[in-house]
């Protein structure tokens, strides 16, 4: 069996000329024909029923950076992500680097240099070390604090700057929500640009907000589909 047929891609591309290329491509390559996506609400969707295991994304959709923005609804995935762009701007370059994403490719690039990313990203890689239970924070006079990850209510950021509230009180890292975030484990879900909260302490939803313990945290319109899972969850077990 071809090891290209097991894999399951997403195309998210506003130009139906390449999408329909990429798809051809794809499906010479030995992939199963590719899931497509022609806006980031369809994308969105896609990628939280079907989970395809790669993505690949136009960083522009009507000249607008749709892209980005689907990519830091679904950071926690960034290395499924391979972003394409016929802009040679360094900063959007330097956007998806520091989210982490899977490859990044200038538009017109040759089916051989897709593949390699391709190969790439689907080739196995070690077995990366269990999740930490706990973070080491900076704290006065250069003393190492340890904050379990279990007692985090929730992550927010400003400018340089995370800060972290737990159920002891709240602590600053000067170090990005992106980076922050690795160190996270599967409890922890970007709701907003600048806000990552632990759904153990998730107490309720609405359109624009959560509440988590006592606290009202602003939720993303772009990132309500991280919580379709959750919520999902939820009734069924009400259900039962």
């Amino acid at each position: 069996m071809n090891s290209y047929q097991t894999p399951s891609i997403l195309i998210i591309e506003d130009n139906l000329v390449d999408a329909s290329w990429l798809n051809e491509v794809l499906v010479i390559m030995g992939f199963k024909s590719p899931f497509v996506a022609h806006d980031i609400d369809s994308a969105a969707n896609i990628i939280v029923n079907q989970r395809p295991h790669l993505m690949i994304c136009d960083l522009f959709f009507n000249g607008r950076p749709d892209g980005l923005t689907l990519l830091n609804q679904f950071s926690a995935l960034s290395k499924q992500f391979i972003m394409t762009t016929n802009s040679y701007e360094t900063g959007h370059y330097e956007q998806t680097r520091a989210i982490g994403v899977g490859g990044h490719l200038i538009k017109p690039f040759h089916p051989l240099t897709l593949r390699s990313v391709i190969d790439q990203l689907l080739s196995p890689s070690p077995t990366p070390p269990p999740t930490s239970s706990h973070l080491f924070i900076r704290g006065a006079q250069n003393k190492q604090i340890r904050v379990h990850l279990d007692e985090i209510l929730f992550l927010y950021s400003e400018r340089n700057y995370t800060f972290i509230k737990t159920v002891q009180g709240r602590f600053t890292i000067k170090r990005s929500l992106n980076k922050m975030q690795e160190d996270l484990d599967k409890r922890f879900l970007r709701i907003h640009n600048s806000y990552i909260v632990n759904v153990d302490f998730l107490k309720s939803i609405s359109i624009n907000t959560v509440l988590i313990d006592k606290d009202i945290i602003p939720l993303g319109r772009a990132y309500r589909k991280n919580l379709t899972p959750l919520l999902n969850s939820n009734r069924e077990e009400k259900a039962n």
